[in-house]
């Protein structure tokens, strides 16, 4: 029997749910992966990310070479257009089945969805597993048989319902017999998608377990205390390598239960919140799902659609350059033009100053950060945009909106890091950096607003839609 295993957002051989199981049940496979450049373009897919998933596609082929498994790169415009030239593909080569791990963003669904029928139809067999989360979306219920929309009470039923065997890593599939198939030279869309930032993001499974064990060895346990530090380098910057599934979350938890004598929940504080990170971007892949209106640019709270949001071109451009003259701020939307990533700390610092001091719709941040972070994932992105900005599932209350001089204080004491990306302010002391008398002496511009009046007029827009 010969079968079809669809990489998407899972491009490895270990712990690979749909890869592992067409592997166990056919002769032959082949791997297949979509380039879907218009639909793409549509997401606001970052440049820098799709030339991480096409160096770790690189590396995805070598292995399963050793697997005797060749990888073909379909192309089709869209989703829409993705069932034909798939059916056709798998009608050509004599497919009796096609496996693939399950994505919930609506587009996703929806595309699944109508190959599920149209193989259906066609006599071809569709196997989908669920690899991104430990509890498949839909499944965990509040008391009164509600979906969760709140993170807190989330987490305890998901440690509730968790079972030992749904921590069991899958082993890599053993050889498969050799196959004629002329399999895709990757050196085209290689040279097509390269990208200055790629020597920053090592490819390849192996890099990014060995990585992952030595951090939770080394830098866990101070996790809790430094990860909110962003001169400090504390934090995994794992989410680029689990969103694209170079590793898979479930790999991440067993290595953390590992580093903790054998505990997810309890033990080590460093670990146990590194663990609840992890789980984070489980829930929001559970509220993509489970709520989707979110998918389609709508808040989570429905009285948020009546804010009077300020269109000022001008003010949203100098965000989106690191110009605000908010020194952290600035920092912050720096790191990320520089490298294609934002420690976490900033992320919500520079979303809810958009959000609230400037009153600029999330929306138009959700989508910047969409088009140029290596890590950008629908649903994570938008459930982080959408707490910032507290239209969404478990947001921040309207009234409590972080001061970005406060912040940068707190967490930069030394200015340190604004030092690094807003370099015209390295001659600033400690005390004078955060949020400098004089900026100009320094050719950095003044604030763009007064952070106490702009919190002000936000709590004060808020409060009139609300009530």
């Amino acid at each position: 029997m010969k079968s079809v295993c669809w990489f998407r957002n899972d491009l490895r051989v270990l712990d690979n749910p749909a890869f592992y199981h067409c592997c166990q049940n056919s002769e032959e496979v082949i791997a297949i992966f979509f380039v879907n450049r218009k639909q793409w373009l549509e997401h606001n897919d970052a440049e820098v990310k799709i030339n991480f998933w096409f160096r770790n596609l690189d590396s995805l082929q070598q292995k399963l070479n050793e697997l005797n498994v060749p990888l073909v790169i379909l192309e089709a415009d869209t989703y829409a257009d993705t069932k034909d030239v798939l059916l056709k593909f798998c009608q050509d080569q004599n497919i009796k089945n096609l496996y693939f791990n399950v994505e919930y963003p609506i587009n996703e669904l929806k595309r699944d969805r109508e190959i599920f029928q149209s193989f259906k139809e066609n006599g071809i067999g569709v196997f989908h597993y669920h690899d991104q989360v430990i509890h498949e979306p839909g499944t965990l219920k509040t008391k009164t048989g509600n979906n969760f929309s709140v993170y807190s009470p989330f987490k305890r039923k998901w440690f509730e319902e968790l079972r030992d065997e749904q921590l069991q890593i899958l082993d890599v599939p053993l050889k498969k017999k050799e196959m004629s198939i002329e399999q895709t030279d990757l050196s085209n869309y290689l040279q097509e998608f390269s990208h200055n930032y790629a020597n920053q993001w090592p490819a390849g499974e192996e890099y990014i377990q060995n990585y992952i064990s030595e951090f939770l060895k080394v830098k866990g346990v101070s996790y809790k205390q430094e990860r909110n530090f962003p001169s400090i380098e504390a934090t995994a910057k794992l989410s680029p390598y689990i969103n694209a599934g170079i590793v898979s979350s479930k790999w991440c938890l067993v290595k953390a239960k590992e580093c903790n004598n054998d505990i997810l929940d309890d033990g080590d504080k460093g670990i146990v919140h590194w663990v609840s990170e992890i789980l984070w971007r489980e829930f929001y892949r559970h509220i993509i799902y489970n709520f989707p209106k979110v998918s389609k640019n709508l808040p989570f709270i429905d009285y948020t659609k009546n804010i009077p949001w300020n269109e000022d071109s001008v003010s949203l451009q100098r965000w989106k350059d690191g110009k605000t003259g908010i020194p952290i701020v600035d920092a912050g939307i720096r790191e990320m033009l520089a490298t294609g990533w934002m420690h976490n700390r900033l992320r919500m610092i520079v979303a809810m100053f958009l959000s609230k001091n400037l009153l600029i719709n999330w929306q138009e941040g959700e989508k910047f950060f969409m088009t140029k972070l290596i890590d950008g994932d629908i649903a994570s992105n938008n459930g982080g945009w959408q707490w910032s900005a507290s239209t969404g599932t478990d947001a921040a209350p309207y009234f409590r909106i972080m001061n970005p001089e406060t912040q940068s204080i707190r967490f930069d004491p030394d200015g340190e890091y604004i030092k690094k990306w807003v370099p015209e302010l390295k001659d600033c002391t400690a005390a004078d950096v955060h949020m400098p008398n004089n900026p100009t002496q320094y050719g950095y511009p003044d604030p763009i607003v007064d952070l106490k009046e702009s919190r002000k007029n936000a709590i004060d827009v808020f409060s009139a839609i609300k009530s």
